[in-house]
């Protein structure tokens, strides 16, 4: 059996926060150590801002913008976003919780040490990303795009992915055995990751058209 590289995650730690203030967060885009409970951040502009340290509890962000923004070592949990616009964004050592997103739009953006975990997500464009110490886990996705993408040590555990598009990603130590996978897009680009028996079976049909096989 290949050996496959896991994730290397650091133990989240957040303690000693203050309450935050939701008008300082619109009007500065910056936050610092703070906790956001129960509070509706629809329509905030955050590109280019930084969230450092901070707890984000049922917070709802509709149309929130987070283009090139920088969230290091913080805590989402239930989070609601039909719609999240975070292209070019860096993610450092962050946990994404039992959360509700429609679109995540992460085209471009750089993903490190993140956790998503017991999350519905419709949409999760990857494109061009940049990922590396990535852990999907008890996730439903309707579709994830990580074309043109590289990821180094990401998993999957419990998940299952409706449609996954990986035209010319570059793979390695990408574990998908913990992934029910419905449709592949783009089978080259899966080069460098891993899957279970059971998947290779399944997979069968879509290779053989993949390399032109004619089964008879």
């Amino acid at each position: 059996m290949k050996q496959v590289s896991s994730p290397r995650l650091r133990v989240q730690r957040l303690g000693d926060l203050v309450g935050g203030s939701e008008t300082e967060l619109r009007l500065t885009g910056q936050a610092d150590r703070i906790t956001l409970e129960g509070v509706d951040l629809s329509g905030v502009d955050l590109s280019g801002g930084r969230l450092t340290e901070c707890l984000f509890r049922s917070v709802a962000l509709t149309d929130a913008d987070l283009a090139a923004a920088s969230i290091v070592e913080s805590r989402w949990e239930r989070l609601s976003s039909p719609h999240l616009k975070a292209p070019r964004s860096t993610w450092r050592h962050v946990t994404i919780q039992d959360s509700r997103i429609g679109v995540a739009e992460l085209y471009e953006a750089g993903l490190s040490g993140l956790v998503l975990r017991g999350c519905k997500l419709d949409l999760v464009n990857l494109r061009n990303a940049v990922l590396a110490d990535v852990l999907f886990e008890d996730c439903t996705i309707g579709e994830l795009d990580i074309s043109g993408a590289r990821a180094n040590r990401v998993a999957f555990t419990g998940c299952t992915v409706g449609v996954l598009e990986a035209q010319e990603a570059r793979l390695k130590d990408v574990d998908l055995r913990g992934a029910r996978l419905s449709r592949i897009v783009g089978l080259a680009g899966l080069r460098g990751a891993v899957i279970s028996e059971e998947q290779l079976m399944d997979l069968a049909p879509s290779l053989a058209g993949h390399l032109g096989l004619v089964v008879g």
